[in-house]
């Protein structure tokens, strides 16, 4: 078996299994909820950004109501931009998230973009100092309104500069890994630094409408070597894909809105390969991002992963 949940930092913990919910909305209630009660999953993450936190809250008070399930029990993460236009946006920001979720507190709250928003005519950047903004994360730990408090996007050098100033360190950075993006030199720094690196899209996004800047076409579950080891151990390409992110020691967060690959995805960690094989995945790193912020159509233009 492999790691059910890793140690967190300031002493908590987070399960190694989550459910990602960018893109679905109405959805998602019914999909987090089966998620929680019939596949045992504790770990739900989700963003402003996707404008559905109010149809997850709907979906965890379902499932407290029941009285199966304590809230102590659910890991519940969701993250605020770095766009916002002042300092004291943090709190309020977060607040705002609390209601719609119903919750009094989120498990992890990360930033979750590191850039700023890019005026479309001006070429302006509109950025609180990260500095700045990690403060008011620190606040908002402080205050209890969340238990522990993370990153996402972010590179070795934000990191270092973050050591400098940050009271409380990041518990979390949550990155983009797959099979072709390996990030083998970050994910090595921050478990050195004692931080959970937490992976999305670890199935490369592949048929997500909603990655229209997703710069590639690859298919990672037809992937040659994916498929020869998942007849080899008789399981699927994607419970292999996620196998290989678990054994690395990083929390794994695919999204779904199937119900049949909720198990699936579940039950990844169920199985050991041997090492030459973990090895040969590792192979097929080719540095391709889905999330490539040269390819976003929106306001964040800016190329950070250069």
């Amino acid at each position: 078996m492999l790691p059910t949940n890793f140690p967190l930092n300031n002493g908590g913990s987070i399960p190694a299994i989550g459910l990602g919910t960018f893109g679905p909305k109405e959805s998602l209630k019914e999909i987090a909820r089966s998620a929680i009660i019939d596949y045992g999953y504790r770990l739900i993450d989700t963003a402003r950004f996707y404008q559905n936190e109010e149809y997850l809250g709907e979906a965890i008070q379902s499932v407290l109501k029941e009285g199966k399930i304590k809230r102590e029990d659910l890991f519940i993460t969701t993250k605020i931009s770095n766009d916002e236009k002042g300092k004291g946006e943090i709190e309020p920001k977060l607040r705002e998230s609390l209601k719609k979720l119903q919750l009094d507190y989120v498990d992890l709250l990360l930033i979750h973009w590191p850039l700023g928003a890019t005026d479309n005519e001006t070429k302006k950047i509109t950025q609180t100092p990260l500095y700045q903004t990690w403060a008011e994360f620190e606040e908002c730990c402080n205050k209890g309104l969340c238990k522990s408090i993370g990153v996402s996007n972010f590179g070795v050098q934000l990191l270092l500069d973050m050591f400098t100033y940050c009271k409380i360190r990041p518990a979390v950075n949550q990155i983009e890994i797959h099979p072709y993006l390996t990030q083998e030199d970050l994910v090595k720094f921050c478990q050195d630094q004692k931080i959970v690196v937490q992976a999305y899209s670890p199935l490369g996004s592949f048929g997500t409408k909603d990655l229209f800047w997703r710069p590639w076409k690859e298919n990672i579950l037809e992937d040659k070597l994916l498929k020869e080891l998942a007849e080899k151990y008789k399981k699927t390409p994607g419970q292999i894909a996620l196998n290989w992110g678990l054994r690395r020691n990083y929390v794994i967060i695919p999204k779904t809105e199937r119900k049949e690959r909720l198990e699936e995805n579940m039950k990844a960690g169920s199985f050991v390969m041997e090492e030459e094989d973990y090895a040969k995945i590792s192979k097929l790193n080719k540095n391709l991002r889905c999330i490539d912020t040269k390819y976003l159509d929106i306001a964040m233009r800016i190329p950070i992963f250069c």
